[in-house]
């Protein structure tokens, strides 16, 4: 031990005395460094070719902290740089009545859903992100237009989803637009969740789940496309209402219970119309089944709305089967409630609406080929139905195509016309282990 205790001071001597004359070296010489006329590193690209995708389990809490710790970083930037967070929520959440507002929606969730408060308790812990903060982001306007404060409009912040289901190609694609900030800013979660004690007792039972999910930067999974391992394969679409309910549950929390659902239309019709309280805002749901026959196959859209005077959502459910194709953007079709007619997302869904009749006018897509020529059309700006303009202030971050007869999900970080696909999930889960 003393020859090795010996050894290891000589050494230690050397390495400092050379360390020393390394130091001297730069300091004598500093005075005359210049540096590079140019980087040696090319400029990273603000579209960044990059899906992360985070495999976990454990309970409710575990999973969200789990995502919260490898996606912190992620997550703090982008709830530093969200504007509607940062120049109106706060501000709101800071007023006793933004305060009553937030705790009514709160409560109400915590009683329905309190598995889901409690993921998204474990994201704030892992992240370091406060949870207050969270829940205002899955808020979204209910606060300002509640409280009678003009939100600013944030340009066409929603998605466009296309059926196809015809005889040999049966496909969902599905366009993620969100807020300039979000681009970069979303992965997959592969998760699979058996709730803890302390996670059941809520009107909405906790159930064991498998899912993969787009999911944004500090938000639940759930609120964007994904998949579980019922078979339930669903894409969203936001709606743009003029007034979100004050006491009622964030549509966030009840797309994040559609990931527990069952492969039939009863329990998702019961999950949406969430029957005691109902959700804040408004939304749309893209719906398929993965083990239906490819000859009786149906789709299905659903809308739902917040009812005034009921603790219940308001729910549509139209179908399209077989031979037929259908698209969805970010406008009711059937539900009958206020919307902001004047707002970009409105403008955006009826110049997307136009473009789509105008590609499909001599016939329906019947493949996949004709799908991606349509997702990537960049025309009608500023409201292109794939948005990647560099001064747009909203972008497509995400193009997603579920295929029910090869049963894979292949998503795009850029335009597909002239790119590659970049990730290919199986919707079998065979990249989970886990039984």
């Amino acid at each position: 031990m003393l020859a090795v205790a010996k050894s290891v001071s000589v050494v230690a001597c050397l390495i400092w005395l050379s360390f020393s004359c390394i130091v001297d070296q730069v300091m004598t010489s500093s005075a005359t460094y210049e540096p590079e006329s140019e980087s040696c590193c090319p400029p990273v690209s603000p579209r960044q070719n990059s899906i992360p995708v985070h495999y976990v389990e454990g309970t409710h809490y575990e999973v969200g902290y789990s995502v919260g710790r490898t996606f912190g970083g992620m997550i703090k930037e982008f709830v530093s740089v969200y504007k509607p967070l940062q120049e109106e929520y706060l501000k709101l959440y800071a007023q006793p009545e933004g305060r009553q507002i937030y705790e009514e929606s709160l409560n109400a969730t915590k009683k329905y859903f309190p598995q889901y408060v409690i993921e998204m308790k474990g994201l704030a812990d892992g992240s370091g992100v406060p949870f207050y903060e969270l829940f205002l982001m899955a808020l979204d306007d209910t606060l300002p237009r509640n409280m009678n404060v003009s939100s600013k409009d944030r340009g066409a912040v929603g998605c466009t989803s296309i059926f196809v289901n015809q005889p040999n190609v049966q496909l969902l694609g599905h366009t993620e637009d969100a807020v300039s900030e979000s681009l970069n800013n979303y992965y997959v979660v592969a998760a699979h969740v058996k709730p803890g004690k302390a996670e059941r007792g809520g009107i909405f039972a906790a159930r064991e789940e498998k899912f993969e999910a787009i999911t944004y930067a500090g938000h639940l999974s759930g609120y964007a496309s994904g998949h579980n391992h019922c078979g339930l394969v669903f894409a969203i679409d936001t709606l743009y209402l003029s007034k979100p309910l004050r006491g009622k549950i964030p549509r966030e929390f009840i797309t994040r219970a559609l990931l527990s659902a069952r492969s039939n239309m009863n329990d998702i019709v019961k999950v949406l119309t969430n029957e005691g309280a109902g959700t804040a805002d408004g939304f749309s749901v893209n719906i398929g089944f993965l083990n239906e026959p490819k000859q009786s196959r149906v789709f299905h859209t659903v809308e739902v709305t917040p009812k005034m005077d009921s603790p219940r959502s308001a729910v549509y459910v139209s179908n399209f089967s077989v031979g037929t194709n259908s698209l969805h953007t970010n406008i009711l079709l059937h539900l009958k409630y206020p919307e902001l007619s004047d707002s970009a997302g409105v403008t955006s869904s009826v110049a997307r609406e136009k473009r789509y009749k105008k590609l499909t006018a001599n016939g329906q897509v019947t493949n996949l080929k004709e799908l991606l020529t349509i997702f990537g059309n960049r025309e009608d700006q500023p409201w292109p139905i794939f948005s990647d303009a560099p001064d747009a202030s909203e972008k497509t971050i995400n193009f997603g195509v579920f295929d029910f007869n090869k049963k894979t999900w292949t998503m795009w970080t850029s335009n597909p016309v002239d790119n590659p696909p970049l990730l290919q999930l199986p919707l079998t889960f065979s990249d989970l282990i886990s039984p």
